[in-house]
């Protein structure tokens, strides 16, 4: 049987019993309809994971009674960011929720060019949150114990003088269907070193994006005859990183 998992932040210990937040409550009794003494998971986004028991204490309000701690190892080796053009509707949502289950590290929204999405600044924490949350119902799902996060928006501009201003020169991949390489032409980067991995929008990247893009450092492939959506685009890459130099067993 499945196990329920949670996301709880702080430091667990044996023994220790923990008043479930009000959303996470409402999630077990009323969704889940788990019942007294079921057995539970929760993870602190740190790589803490415990394994306990539901405690109800009443209609709307249960605890989380922890019996065992363990330090979990479900991270893969890559380091990538994946730099999504902000797409519209489910599409972005879709690309945060499968990069998160493939293993990303973090997640870099930019504003290109060819993106069809606006915000105003009042509505760019918003939604950066809605996006962390989208985070953290995957490392649920998926068995992660550390929570990718999702960066401040910037515009594309912004985004590639942080990329000038680093300490070490950047490495990366920007997804161009146009693009001469493919991936048998790059050379696996040293393990510590982040992968930056450019996604454009719906329309794509302008030629002038991707001849700043690899001014700025980053390689310009693609990954074969077809043209992927932006939402398939970050999903793909990260798949055929996993199997090429990550954790993928084949």
């Amino acid at each position: 049987m499945r196990i329920s998992r949670l996301f709880l932040e702080g430091n667990y210990q044996a023994k220790q019993t923990i008043a479930l937040p009000k959303e996470q409550a409402h999630y077990v009794l009323t969704v889940l309809r788990l019942k007294n003494n079921y057995t539970i998971e929760a993870f602190n986004g740190h790589g803490l994971l415990a394994r306990g028991k539901l405690i109800v204490t009443s209609r709307r309000t249960a605890d989380f009674e922890i019996e065992s701690v363990e330090q979990t190892h479900s991270e893969s080796p890559l380091n990538t960011i994946l730099v999504q053009g902000i797409s519209k509707g489910d599409r972005m949502d879709y690309s945060i929720q499968k990069a998160v289950e493939l293993g990303v590290t973090a997640i870099q929204p930019v504003f290109t060019e060819r993106c069809d999405v606006k915000l105003q600044d009042e509505k760019r924490e918003k939604r950066q949150q809605q996006w962390q949350a989208i985070v953290i119902n995957a490392c649920e799902q998926s068995g992660r114990t550390v929570v990718p996060k999702v960066l401040p928006i910037l515009t594309y501009q912004a985004w590639l003088e942080s990329l000038q201003n680093a300490e070490s020169k950047p490495f990366g991949l920007v997804l161009d269907p146009y693009a001469k390489d493919s991936l048998a032409t790059v050379n696996q980067p040293l393990q510590e070193v982040p992968i930056n991995l450019l996604i454009g929008p719906e329309g794509g990247l302008t030629e002038a994006e991707v001849d700043a893009a690899k001014t700025a450092g980053l390689t310009p492939v693609q990954l074969g005859p077809r043209v992927l959506r932006t939402e398939t685009a970050g999903p793909a890459i990260l798949a055929i990183l996993q199997t090429l130099w990550g954790d993928f067993g084949v």
